[in-house]
């Protein structure tokens, strides 16, 4: 049996990486299910592990990779290239489920690939919200942050005009936010 690929998408500072951490703690007693690293041009940011959060790579590196056909999706925001290997079809086909933490364009883009792609969207209450999220995250100028908010106001635009996410979870509580999100998981992998 193949295994399933979760798409989590969120504005920047909606939480979504913490969350998909803390659902696969929980997750992966029960089932073959992991991350699948992106490769990314960033910096990484305090505590992040290269090949564990990202594979940071160069901007040459990157566009060597992508003249070699190596990514599935892949998009330029922020300053910085994202990508996504295509080994997540060999990881699908041999029945281990993929959980991709990608932004709305990646998104559209992996579902030419991935038809049966299980999509989730994270939002929160207001873009000050996550206005006060990256500022407390202390990693960003102001200016990128300015960025990421004007990225984010149109994501959300987009999404609520014309719904692209099978699911839509608010994260304005933790912890039942990450419970709202493994039930969504144990639904489509049918773990009971």
């Amino acid at each position: 049996m193949n295994g399933k690929l979760f798409i989590v998408s969120a504005p920047s500072g909606a939480g979504k990486t913490s969350l998909v951490e803390s659902v696969l703690d929980r997750l992966k007693p029960k089932c073959s299910i992991d991350r699948l690293v992106t490769y990314t041009t960033r910096d990484a940011r305090p505590g992040e592990v290269n090949g564990i959060d990202f594979c940071f790579v160069t901007e040459t590196e990157f566009e060597i990779r992508l003249q070699e056909g190596f990514f599935i999706e892949w998009s330029r925001d922020y300053g910085c290239y994202y990508g996504s290997p295509k080994t997540v079809e060999v990881d699908l086909l041999h029945g281990n489920s993929r959980i991709l933490v990608i932004d709305r364009t990646g998104a559209k883009q992996l579902c030419e690939h991935v038809l049966d792609a299980v999509t989730i969207w994270i939002y929160t209450e207001s873009i000050c919200v996550l206005r006060d999220r990256l500022l407390n995250r202390g990693t960003n100028s102001l200016e990128q942050i300015e960025s990421r908010l004007e990225l984010a106001r149109a994501e959300l635009e987009q999404e609520f005009e014309n719904k692209f996410y099978k699911y839509h979870i608010l994260n304005d509580d933790f912890s039942k936010t990450v419970q709202n999100l493994e039930e969504i998981f144990v639904k489509e992998l049918k773990i009971f």
